[in-house]
């Protein structure tokens, strides 16, 4: 029986389980086509954004292959000895075309030129015009001297390979399909033309166009489907970035609504440190990878899980996927030296975070600072006046000794624990000659074990100065000074605009204007306070002055009577 028959009768029982295997492939094949001739109408601000990453891409790709493809260049010296020992238009042009790919390669790969866009662009059209003119002369100068013996065929055999390497070689260099198609049509034809002068009617044309016409179309659908898929990453690579933006602007949102927010796993364990909840529990030791149940108070643990479990399951719920708002319930911290503290917290369930299955935990906290236990008033803190006020009648004033020794002897005892040196300058032209400059140094004895103990010692510090709302902002604004100072010497100063301290014995001061500074190589700076006037508050009316209770005696012993 004959061959083709045979063949050609499997083909046609073949062909309709073919068409119905892969029949869901022609659409997306058909899709692919209308997306290459015709780009969607999209964002074209973003087209631009993929297109300014695409050259990015295309620009970090050829210098890493300059880079590597820079060695096989040494080739150049068996080329120069070919067209040396048998001059011809054929070995003198392979050698200067690739000396001239050396160099470039060299230059670039070494950066010593400065590849942008159009660069690239040139450099692109350059080596796809160099790989045809060799062709090309590879083509004449075979006319010229037919092919005769083993010799001949096994160095046209070689040629014919190194071209076709070359071409996808092309292919991934630049990414390109704009400039790659042509060429790679280009390529196909000269070296069809080149085997028919070559071999003339001896060639088997059905199986030279076959095999033509098979290379250019893997390398046309190579260029691309390269070109779709890394556009489609760069997509979603900017989705992403913008994902993350948004999301790092919303809880930096959330930290100016709420008093700071926290992330936590599917197994409710600190997912990232958060300097918010130190702050509210009042420690400074990292809390990532701790459970975030132990934080809390022992009989809020079952209650706060099932919050979380409810609110989960009614984020999933399709009428409340995307409009809900986060579910709040009330639960006490345990803060260091066994201090509770109540807070609001809010809860937002973050599915597929990190790639993992079960979904995240997003938790906003608000502290009710009125749970928080107030010290008792010390001697000397209600000032003389407001008593007076209270009871104008029954109001002995204290000595005013006793008053200064009874409210800042502890105080002055605690703070002059850690100071060490002391610089004063006096003008002695004053009677009582007064310090109009003061520099103290303090040097703090043993290290703290929490917070909470370094806020009741002595030792000076910018937390226990600025306002507790503040102190967030004036932290990061010292570090992140503090971290680009280490940098760059040449730093100018961070002004800070109307800043409140509070100073031991005068009160809340405004400082209308703050520098920080450089202070040498270490992560300290420099924190001067300009224009300094106490905090303006506004008094209230006092509209119960002079009214006494009913049946208390006056000054003259007499008795009011309604």
């Amino acid at each position: 029986m004959d061959a083709l028959l045979i063949v050609t009768t499997l083909a046609w029982a073949w062909l309709p389980v073919h068409w119905h295997l892969t029949k869901s492939d022609w659409p997306q094949l058909c899709e692919w086509i209308r997306h290459w001739l015709k780009p969607l109408d999209k964002d074209q601000q973003k087209e631009q954004r993929v297109e300014e990453e695409m050259m990015k891409l295309r620009q970090r790709n050829y210098k890493l292959l300059t880079r590597c493809f820079s060695h096989l260049g040494l080739v150049i010296f068996v080329l120069l000895h070919d067209a040396i020992a048998a001059p011809g238009f054929n070995t003198i042009c392979l050698a200067v075309c690739w000396l001239l790919g050396y160099l470039q390669h060299l230059l670039v790969g070494g950066g010593w030129v400065d590849l942008t866009a159009r660069r690239l662009k040139l450099l692109s059209y350059f080596l796809h015009g160099m790989l045809l003119m060799i062709q090309i002369s590879e083509a004449a100068t075979t006319a010229n001297a037919p092919v005769s013996g083993p010799v001949d065929l096994c160095h046209f055999a070689f040629m014919e390979g190194l071209y076709t390497t070359i071409r996808f070689w092309l292919i991934f260099a630049f990414l390109d399909p704009g400039t790659s198609v042509p060429f790679q049509l280009l390529f196909t034809i000269t070296n069809a033309l080149t085997y028919l002068v070559v071999f003339g009617s001896k060639v088997p044309v059905g199986l030279l166009c076959f095999g033509e016409v098979f290379i250019f179309m893997v390398g046309v659908i190579s260029s691309i489907f390269i070109d779709m898929v890394l556009r489609e990453r760069i997509y979603a690579m900017l989705d992403t970035a913008d994902a993350e933006s948004l999301i790092c602007g919303f809880r930096r949102v959330l930290r100016g609504l709420c008093d700071g927010e926290v992330l936590l796993d599917s197994h409710m364990t600190i997912a990232q440190e958060s300097e918010c909840l130190k702050h509210l529990i009042l420690t400074d030791v990292s809390l990532k990878g701790r459970c975030f149940g132990q934080l809390l108070a022992d009989e809020e643990r079952t209650r706060f899980d099932e919050f979380v479990d409810s609110s989960t399951k009614a984020f999933g719920l399709p009428e409340s996927k995307h409009s809900a708002p986060p579910f709040c319930s009330r639960v006490s911290f345990r803060g260091s030296a066994g201090i509770r503290v109540a807070a609001d917290v809010y809860h937002v369930p973050v599915p597929g975070l990190f790639g993992a299955s079960e979904p995240h935990h997003l938790i906003a906290f608000k502290e009710d600072t009125e749970s928080r236990p107030q010290p008792e008033a010390e001697e000397g803190s209600v000032p003389a006046e407001l008593l007076r006020r209270i009871s104008p009648l029954q109001y002995r004033p204290p000595d005013t000794a006793s008053i200064v020794s009874g409210s800042s002897r502890a105080s002055n005892s605690d703070s002059c624990r850690e100071l060490r040196e002391m610089t004063l300058l006096i003008n002695a032209e004053t009677e009582l000659q007064d310090v109009e400059e003061a520099h103290l140094r303090y040097r703090r004895d043993e290290e703290p074990a929490d917070i909470a103990t370094a806020l009741q010692s002595g030792m000076p510090s910018l937390r226990k100065m600025v306002k507790p709302t503040d102190w967030e902002k004036m932290r990061s604004s010292v570090v992140s000074f503090a971290e680009r100072a280490s940098h760059d010497p040449r730093i100018q100063p961070k002004v800070i605009k109307r800043m409140t301290l509070e100073w031991p014995g005068s009160g809340r001061l405004m400082a209308e204007e703050a520098f920080i500074k450089r202070a040498g190589t270490e992560p300290k700076v420099w924190l001067h306070v300009t224009k300094l006037h106490p905090e303006r508050r506004w008094a209230r009316p006092v509209v119960l002055e002079g009214i006494e209770e009913i049946g208390a005696p006056n000054c003259t012993g007499r008795t009011h009577r309604p």
